[in-house]
Formats: C-alpha cells, sequence, structure tokens
C-alpha cells in the first residue's frame, strides 16, 4: 500500500442517519473501542499523560511513511480512504454530519506543522476528538471530529470513520511493534537472520543492541538511527570504534543510522573499521525480505578480490 493522492468520495451506498450527541448516557461501547479509548486516553506514546512513554520513532520523519503504512493496513483503510491536506473544507465535511455511508472507511486530517508525523496526527486527531466527545458510534464504525471553535465558526482539523477493532489492532502494534529494537530485528528476521540480544559471556551486554547470525556469519548490531537530529561527532564515531575493540574477528559490526546524520570522514573511518553501514533505505527493503546486509557483504567482497 501507498498513500497518494486517490482519495475519493462516492455517495452511492448504504447510509444511516446519526446525530454527534449520544442518545444513551454513557455510551453503549464494545469491547475493543472500550480498550482503543483507553489505550488513546492514557497509554499511546508521546502524548501528555502520565501513562505515556517516549517513543522516538513514531516521531521520526525517516520512518513516517513505513509506519503509518502498517498502521494503515492493520485498520484495511485504502489508499482511497486517506486524505491529508492542509484545510478540510466544508464542501468535504458535509459528506460526514448528518447521514453517512456504513460501508466504508475514511480518514481526513491535517497536520500540526511540518514536523509533525502522520501517525502522531492520527493518534492526536482520534483522542482529541474521543476525549471531547465529539464522536457517535454507528453500527460497526465509530465516527468523529477533531474541531478548533472560535466564537461561531468551527474549523475541522481532522474526520474520521473506522472501525474500533481495526483502530485496537492498530493501537497494539504501535506499542509492541513500533519500537528501535524490534522493527530492526523483524526486518533482520524477514530475511531469515535469527535475532537476539547482544551477549558476553552468557549475559546481556550493553556493548552493542543486536546480534544476528545467517548461516556462518555473525554481527553486532548498533542502532542509532532514532536518536539523532544532527551530524554525528567525531566522539561518536570514536565510541563506535571503541565498542569494536575486543571482539571475535569473525563478528562483524553493523551500524543502523540516518545516513544524512553521518559526515562522508566519520562514514569513512567507520568502514576502514570494517563496520557496515545501513539506513532506513536498506531496512525497508529487508522489511520485504530483500537481504540488503547480504549484497553489501557481497559487494565489499567481489571489490576487495578486484582489488
Amino acid at each position: 500500500m501507498k498513500i497518494t493522492e486517490k482519495f475519493e468520495i462516492n455517495s452511492k451506498g448504504p447510509t444511516r442517519q446519526f446525530s454527534i450527541m449520544h442518545k444513551e448516557v454513557p455510551i453503549r461501547l464494545t469491547n475493543d473501542l472500550d480498550e482503543a479509548i483507553k489505550m488513546l486516553l492514557w497509554y499511546v506514546p508521546n502524548i501528555s499523560s502520565e501513562q505515556a512513554r517516549v517513543n522516538d520513532l513514531l516521531l521520526n520523519p525517516f520512518y513516517d511513511t513505513y509506519i503509518f503504512t502498517e498502521i494503515m493496513e492493520q485498520m484495511n483503510i485504502r489508499d482511497e480512504d486517506i486524505l491529508i491536506t492542509e484545510e478540510i473544507k466544508a464542501n468535504l465535511v458535509k459528506f460526514f454530519r448528518g447521514e453517512v455511508r456504513v460501508d466504508e472507511q475514511k480518514l481526513i486530517m491535517t497536520l500540526a506543522d511540518n514536523d509533525e508525523t502522520k501517525t502522531m496526527a492520527l493518534l492526536r486527531h482520534v483522542r482529541n476528538a474521543i476525549a471531547h466527545g465529539n464522536f457517535n458510534v454507528i453500527d460497526d464504525l465509530v465516527i468523529g471530529f477533531d474541531v478548533k471553535k472560535i466564537g461561531d465558526k468551527t474549523d475541522y482539523k481532522g474526520i474520521f470513520k473506522i472501525n474500533p477493532s481495526g483502530l485496537l489492532k492498530a493501537l497494539r502494534k504501535i506499542n509492541e511493534d513500533f519500537t528501535n529494537e524490534k522493527l530492526i530485528a523483524t526486518a533482520f528476521r524477514r530475511c531469515s537472520y535469527k535475532v537476539e540480544v547482544y551477549e558476553e559471556k552468557y549475559q546481556r551486554s550493553h556493548r552493542f543492541d543486536l546480534y544476528a547470525r545467517k548461516g556462518n556469519k555473525r554481527f553486532a548490531i548498533e542502532v542509532k538511527t532514532f536518536d539523532f537530529r544532527e551530524i554525528m561527532s567525531r566522539d561518536f564515531v570514536r565510541d563506535m570504534i571503541g565498542k569494536i575493540q575486543g571482539i571475535d574477528s569473525d563478528l562483524r559490526p553493523v551500524l543502523i543510522i540516518n545516513s544524512s546524520f553521518l559526515s562522508d570522514e566519520n562514514r569513512e573511518d567507520l568502514i576502514r573499521e570494517n563496520v557496515l553501514i545501513l539506513d532506513i533505505k536498506n531496512i525497508k527493503k529487508m522489511q520485504k525480505g530483500r537481504d540488503m546486509l547480504e549484497e553489501i557483504v557481497t559487494r565489499q567482497e567481489e571489490n576487495n578480490k578486484n582489488e
């Protein structure tokens, strides 16, 4: 699935009239929607809740499209059902007020600024709508509006019509799968690597983040993709080289990093120390089963033979 500009509105299909006001108070919720609401209000990463944890991965623009696409697939929402826009105009809002189709999902949203990821925008809009009671349930769908009211004017920031079960699946995936090490481990496993935490003397070691093995090839993996916003310093390179000292000679160090944060000089120093470097493009391909690490190793071995 790709997020493009294929969004469409088709008025043909079964519809139901509804009001944003709840007829029964408190509103009756399915088990999935009840759990999803609790997760949204208290446990979603990077929100203003004492129960929420920080997850830099969800804030990182380099992984935004990949993560958002994975979430949409969990929710079974198509490219044609998604619109990300600078402004939600009145002629679009009318399709979601009073009477709506009940055989489709839709997601329309704005971003707070250029730095907000699509994933965090989705969570923010749904959370705001539910927290302010601006939602209702129609058959198997929950429909909601994230609005900003200034006097008599209502400015729509987000509109969603989604299946609560799909939303719950997405929230669980966010909390369980979208962490730095889990994302990397999944990518390697999809390329038939055995992946474990890095150990020394049969104990967990923090020298590297992960250990990976495929056949007779072994790798020590350092994940630095998500923690930095500027060019890596020389201190980082010296620290990375220091970690390499003393490890098994047949254990190849791997650095996973946003390549834009690595200067040419630092890259060359690391390569001279036999460090393999993977960036976001490589990890995305490995998520699809293409072994980029093996391709890089093979290419280096061929170059060494030709020298």
